[in-house]
């Protein structure tokens, strides 16, 4: 009997415990303003629309991210830069062709070769690349475009003594850089 009922004031206890805490978590919700309102059982007052208000500048109507249409208002305030002529496009894949097919150099002096002319990710990318294991040892053709460029992107092929080096290119602040490259060895007879 004792047992039972130092159980039945545990259990009260517990109740007593669990209706505090509800109260507590409704109290902060009430406070941040998040509780529900309006009496129970009836439905809360439908929200919608924008977290943040869209001024009405009046040259048309916003976006629907509240951007008009042809403003940049992100801070940047810097004009576009055009794209670099496409007569620079070859010149950039020669170069790095040149400098891709020296396993010859130690791997720093390699990467600061090939670095020079690509952008920053590719780059990174080139950073583990172990020159020694570059299949060719010297260019032996000039670029030929397979894709010419055109809204600043391009993609040369340029031969070497043991098979063709693909060079993809983008117009990044009014340069040409490479972006990536491919390898496919020759076919030997």
């Amino acid at each position: 009997m004792a047992r039972r009922a130092r159980t039945l004031a545990h259990i009260g206890h517990v109740n007593r415990q669990v209706h505090l805490a509800s109260g507590l978590v409704f109290a902060a919700m009430w406070a941040v303003g998040c509780a529900p309102t309006g009496d129970p059982g009836v439905p809360a007052p439908q929200r919608s629309g924008p977290v943040y208000p869209i001024a009405d500048t009046g040259d048309g109507p916003p976006s629907p991210a509240g951007e008009q249409p042809g403003v940049d208002d992100h801070g940047d305030d810097r004009p576009p830069v055009a794209p670099p002529p496409a007569a620079q496009a070859a010149p950039v894949a020669a170069a790095f062709a040149a400098a891709w097919a020296r396993p010859d150099l130690p791997a720093e002096t390699w990467w600061r070769g090939v670095a020079s002319r690509c952008d920053e990710g590719f780059a990174h990318v080139l950073r583990t690349v172990d020159p020694a294991r570059v299949p060719a040892t010297r260019v032996t053709g000039r670029p030929v475009a397979k894709q010419a460029p055109k809204n600043g992107a391009a993609v040369y092929e340029v031969t070497t003594d043991s098979g063709t080096l693909t060079v993809r290119l983008a117009g990044v602040g009014g340069r040409w850089v490479v972006t990536g490259n491919d390898f496919t060895r020759s076919v030997s007879r």
